[in-house]
């Protein structure tokens, strides 16, 4: 087994002796940390939920030991800077515990997709539950549980190489989403709506490694009730059965369209449905929690409100991505620190509601899905003039090399706007991805030009019944 590094900065503040503990529901002043798995690609950062903690309510860092090359190194001089950090082996859930339990951290938690499971084994290891994962990681698994439980009626299956995901096609018919069964952040998902992009998959040799591919039926859900909105939502969850009053609190956020071949491409708060269809998409939401048992943490549900009755996309052991800066920026309210009470399970009551000042989105502006190089970039001066940007998040270079599969972390720039109501937003939101469109060039392997129309034309379309492209033979990404 092991121990934590005799050189991490928590290493001198190590008890004694291990303190106990089992119970998350500690009195106010409690001092004990909340222990937080860091890794990449998480909703929020180490500075983030450092800047959420404070003496009251402390964290413990635990980084990946074993983990090696993109920004782990940085990651840990990040946290060791921030707060008591240790180093451990995330494959050596002995030595988690013993971490854990060694820093006297009251619970586990983690906004990192990829660690829900681990976060989950760490807190029945500490007595806090049981040690199953409510399917975190497995959305073969808790797509069946979901469907068991009536809350979910898509179809799904494990299909193990090429041939089984054209026998799945031909039997249940198109659309269908095809992605990893422990995908994260939308990345290698495919929506596939014609018989040619089918075809586009199975031909694409980085598509079919060698692991089984998660197929579930496509669902059409209702149309948004602005054009720039797409036909599903996300549901942020937050249950605390310690802190008085409902101990409940959900939001809805919506969604702008999906980039081919089904990327995520921000977020709009709040949500502009229809208080039936806010109740309805919510309800559907706890449903899908209570029946993977999941009533203790902060969760993130995406949804489709759907024309008869909702259903779930997925459902995630964590907060979402852009969210709390979302949440921030409309309300002035820290969602990191609510985050972390709730993980704490703090007595203090969860507020009913959000109180939005101003309409908030976030843009991710993908590359065409056969782009390789950017050879032309706009500036963060000229992007900071743009109607109602708040902030500039990330921007690539010209020269910077960009793929498809990363999902979401793929995005050639983010930004941040706002307005005063829900049509203003969208048009400031479309007003800067019709710029970005034409600032950015994107080149494939072989040096061709390429674009993606059909992203713009669907934030102006009139809603569509499914999840097609209007010219899904445009841009394919077979030259990724």
């Amino acid at each position: 087994m092991n121990a934590p590094r005799p050189d991490s900065p928590a290493s001198e503040a190590r008890p004694d002796r291990p303190v106990n503990a089992d119970r998350p529901d500690a009195p106010a002043g409690d001092r004990r940390p909340v222990a937080v798995l860091l890794g990449e690609r998480g909703s929020l950062s180490a500075a983030e939920i450092a800047t959420a903690a404070d003496p009251e309510l402390p964290v413990l860092f635990l980084t990946d030991a074993a983990a090696e090359g993109g920004d782990s190194a940085l990651l840990r001089q990040i946290a060791e800077a921030l707060a008591p950090t240790v180093r451990v082996d995330f494959a050596d859930l002995d030595a988690c515990t013993e971490a854990v339990r060694a820093f006297g951290a009251r619970t586990v938690a983690t906004f990192v997709d990829r660690l829900c499971p681990l976060a989950a084994a760490l807190r029945g290891r500490l007595g806090q539950g049981q040690p199953a994962d409510a399917g975190w990681g497995h959305k073969d698994a808790q797509r069946r549980t979901l469907t068991e439980a009536g809350v979910s009626r898509l179809r799904s299956a494990t299909v193990p190489d090429a041939a089984g995901l054209r026998a799945t096609a031909a039997d249940w018919g198109l659309p269908l989403v095809v992605k990893p069964v422990n995908g994260v952040a939308s990345a290698d998902t495919w929506l596939l709506n014609t018989p040619a992009e089918l075809d586009t998959l199975l031909h694409d040799p980085a598509a079919l490694t060698g692991a089984a591919m998660f197929v579930e039926e496509y669902l059409a859900g209702a149309p948004g009730p602005y054009p720039h909105l797409a036909d599903y939502v996300s549901v942020e969850v937050f249950r605390n059965p310690h802190a008085a009053g409902s101990g409940q609190l959900a939001f809805v956020t919506d969604r702008p369209p999906l980039a081919q071949p089904c990327r995520e491409t921000g977020l709009f708060a709040p949500s502009a449905l229809a208080p039936a269809a806010l109740d309805a998409v919510t309800a559907c939401a706890v449903a899908a929690l209570d029946a993977l048992g999941a009533r203790h943490g902060v969760f993130h549900v995406e949804a489709k409100p759907g024309r008869t009755r909702p259903d779930v996309i997925e459902v995630n052991g964590r907060l979402g991505g852009f969210v709390a800066r979302a949440v921030r920026y409309g309300t002035g309210l820290d969602l990191g620190r609510l985050a972390l009470e709730t993980a704490a399970g703090h007595p203090a009551a969860l507020p009913e509601r959000l109180d939005w000042q101003r309409c908030v989105a976030s843009l991710l502006f993908q590359p065409p899905p056969a782009a390789h190089t950017i050879t032309r970039a706009p500036g963060r001066r000229e992007l900071a003039r743009l109607p109602g940007v708040l902030a500039v998040d990330q921007l690539s270079v010209a020269g910077t090399e960009v793929a498809w599969r990363r999902g979401t972390s793929g995005a050639a720039a983010t930004l941040w706007l706002a307005a005063d109501d829900h049509a203003e937003l969208g048009r400031r939101f479309t007003e800067a991805a019709t710029f970005l469109g034409t600032a950015f060039e994107f080149r494939d392997r072989h040096g061709r030009l390429v674009a993606d129309p059909d992203w713009l034309d669907a934030l102006t379309a009139e809603p569509r019944p499914t999840g097609r492209h209007p010219h899904p033979e445009r841009t394919q990404p077979h030259d990724s």
